[in-house]
């Protein structure tokens, strides 16, 4: 998928999420994951792009409206640190050209889940998305 596109659908999930009853209310540096990621998908609103999942909630980030934005980058025993910063950083220029500011942006790696995850809080400036 090449990067357009890529920024395209981040931008097209993040309206449809804004349009969604779908929230998160805990706080953004204590975060169950796979919890998260099982509302997303009951929901239908866990995506996989560029084999990575992804989900976002409606979000109340220091009393404005936000969306908390989570991507799942996928390891193992044979991936090299080197690959995942690799993949991290993709994501995060992703993140950081579609949505411009960010609130919140941070990785985790857990490693009984194997994935690494990237979390960003983008806080709502106008009505109608980005």
């Amino acid at each position: 998928m090449d990067r357009k596109h890529l920024i395209s659908r981040y931008r097209e999930i993040f309206n449809r999420t804004l349009e969604s009853e779908l929230s998160y209310s805990g706080d953004v540096d204590g975060i169950d994951y796979y919890d998260l990621f099982c509302k997303a998908a009951s929901k239908e609103h866990l995506y996989c792009i560029d084999s990575k999942n992804l989900c976002m909630f409606n979000y109340d980030y220091e009393g404005k409206e936000a969306v908390l934005i989570i991507v799942s980058i996928p390891i193992n025993t044979d991936t090299k640190v080197k690959d995942v910063a690799e993949h991290v950083m993709d994501v995060v220029s992703i993140l950081e050209e579609c949505f411009i500011k960010l609130e919140v942006l941070k990785s985790e790696e857990v490693k009984e889940d194997k994935f690494v995850y990237v979390t960003a809080v983008k806080t709502i400036e106008t009505k109608g998305g980005v």
